[in-house]
């Protein structure tokens, strides 16, 4: 471990004829006491590096006396200062005690940092944009607005373990005075951080969290590299992997796997169990951010896990499965092979409800939804029911993982320009963030299903659109409404109702391949129908155009329909999909106006 000469620096900075002999930079090992910096890097050529730090004593008055007006080196002396008050000769700061030039010292560092941020007697934490004599406590957007409204320390992937990691945290304004520590701003920083206080107080070993748990506290952090987003989590998570700079987002996938690897914490696959939206062709989620939701996930040991399931899993089934079973998980180049129960969703071949070790910190058990791909299976985000008092069952799954395939996101352009002629207008749109502008709605894997309610207040009668993007394919339906009110909550029921359909149809090739489609909903009581056309752009694989307007009809569909409380809801139909033989034809013979 290189550390830096207290004792050095201060000599340096109080001479004005400087030993060339003085060693700034020593090896020595770790059970030397040392105090170490945490701190946010300024720009690149404020902080010292450190081949500079390391000839700080033998280079020219002029060229050192430039390097000693960095605003980097004035922390470093800082930190010096307050180390020598407190009777420490050694200190560590990762600006200039890393070679960063040899691989091999930078990996060995990033994989030791966690330790050695433990293993110091003080660190100081140094907030270099407050100004007060006080800590602040109160979230404040208007002085710290980049950040959330705390100071920039906070929002750093790096600075977490340097919270978690060592025992005595004292924190530092911009003057160098102290506004307070980790111990007596404990209840704060919780607020801040969402570390609870009695990991702050007693350490991360104290009272294991679960994986999932700790990457929530990474989820608003940021760093500058990408990779940093995963090689900033190793300590805490206790895991150790060689550094590949250069490999993007991909580092937070080899995070995951090495943790499979060494846990059989199933909270991993926690994340985004409280979405409501999207879908994901894998298991292992792209960012810490997937996990902001996981802040009180608990990890359930193996015996625990099986007394949850007594009421689930018939007995002979359960006695079958042993302990060991459950908490193995088997890690291949191609994906991840685990036993899970699951019970299959109400009106859905594919979609299964899965129950994992963990739980919420009110012991109430979480569960999320997979969906099975010619045997893969993936992640789809919502609530849906299982059947009335079904039983889950144990199923080897295997969990691949993520394609190379850019799915990108998908842009669907409507043409309503007959609408109003007929007395129909736009209601809402749902969901209320998605943005609808210039008559386009973009969707993702994030937010898969929009639903556009029309009405016509006049006849209390509507429709709803309801546009659909999963796993790269593309799927329009539209749905029929009679009631006077509460538009926008069936147009939730739509939601719920159309994204689970709209998975089936494009698992099971039925409508998902469609480049072009026309669909016709019948109005009932009327001889007008709404017709749907819709096609890719030419040229376009990311774009649509989706056509709507008010037609005549034949009178040979035969819409679906189902019951939402108290609302009749008829699904389109594609002409000729269900209709009558053609002598039986015949229109409605009560129109209303449409």
């Amino acid at each position: 471990m290189r550390l830096i000469s207290v004792k050095a620096v201060l000599d340096i900075q109080g001479s004005v004829e400087v030993d060339s002999e003085i060693e700034v930079l020593v090896e020595l090992n770790e059970n030397s006491p040392y105090a170490i910096l945490s701190h946010c890097w300024g720009a690149p050529k404020e902080e010292v590096q450190f081949k500079e730090m390391e000839g700080l004593a033998r280079m020219d008055a002029a060229t050192r006396g430039k390097i000693l007006q960095r605003s980097g080196y004035q922390k470093i002396l800082g930190s010096c200062i307050q180390a020598r008050k407190d009777q420490l000769d050694w200190l560590w700061v990762d600006s200039c005690c890393i070679n960063k030039e040899s691989s091999s010292e930078l990996s060995e560092a990033i994989n030791s940092m966690f330790r050695w941020y433990n293993k110091s007697e003080r660190c100081y934490a140094y907030l270099h944009d407050v100004d007060d004599s006080t800590f602040p406590v109160e979230r404040n957007k208007g002085r710290f607005n980049e950040f959330n409204g705390h100071p920039k320390w906070f929002s750093r992937g790096w600075t977490l373990q340097e919270l978690v990691a060592p025992n005595i945290v004292h924190f530092f304004n911009q003057k160098w005075e102290l506004i307070g520590d980790k111990e007596s701003l404990a209840t704060a920083l919780q607020d801040i951080t969402l570390i609870p206080t009695d990991i702050l107080a007693d350490g991360i070993s104290s009272k294991r969290p679960s994986v999932a748990q700790i990457m929530s506290w990474a989820a608003d952090r940021k760093t500058t590299r990408e990779e940093d987003q995963a090689y900033s989590l190793l300590g805490l998570l206790g895991v150790h992997m060689p550094m590949l700079y250069g490999e993007g987002k991909n580092a937070f996938r080899r995070l995951q796997e090495e943790i499979i690897r060494r846990s059989n914490d199933q909270s991993i696959f926690a994340w985004g169990h409280t979405r409501r939206n999207g879908w994901s062709n894998s298991l292992l989620a792209d960012h810490p951010s997937c996990f902001r939701d996981c802040y009180n996930v608990v990890k359930m040991e193996p015996g625990e896990f099986m007394d949850t399931l007594r009421n689930d899993i018939p007995a002979d089934e359960l006695l079958k499965k042993s302990d060991k079973r459950l908490r193995t998980f088997s890690v291949t180049n191609a994906g991840i092979e685990i036993w899970l129960p699951l019970a299959r969703c109400s009106g859905s071949a594919s979609l299964f409800r899965a129950k994992l070790a963990w739980s919420s910190e009110s012991w109430t058990q979480v569960t999320i939804f997979l969906v099975c791909v010619e045997s893969d299976y993936s992640r789809y985000f919502g609530q849906f029911e299982t059947f009335y008092r079904a039983k889950f069952h144990f199923q080897r799954v295997f969990l691949p993982y993520p394609d190379d395939a850019d799915h990108g996101n998908f842009t669907f352009e409507m043409d309503v320009r007959t609408l109003s002629s007929d007395g129909f207008s736009q209601y809402c749109v749902y969901p209320d963030d998605l943005e609808f502008s210039d008559d386009s709605i973009t969707l993702s894997n994030v937010n898969d299903c929009a639903v556009i309610i029309y009405n016509r207040i006049q006849s209390h009668t509507g429709f709803a659109v309801a546009l659909h993007y999963c796993f790269g394919q593309h799927l329009v339906n539209v749905f029929y409404y009679e009631t006077s009110e509460k538009w926008r909550e069936y147009a939730q029921e739509v939601h719920q109702l159309g994204r689970k359909g709209c998975l089936e149809d494009i698992l099971h090739g039925i409508k998902a391949r469609q480049r072009t489609g026309i669909k016709h909903i019948h109005q009932p009581g009327s001889i007008h129908g709404i017709r749907l056309t819709y096609g890719s752009l030419s040229g376009s694989r990311n774009r649509c155009t989706v056509t709507i307007e008010v037609t005549q009809c034949v009178g040979c569909c035969r819409p679906n329909w189902q019951r939402l409380d108290d609302v009749s809801i008829f699904s389109a139909q594609i002409p000729g999909s269900d209709c009558p033989p053609p002598q039986s034809l015949m229109r409605d013979r009560l129109p209303l106006g449409l």
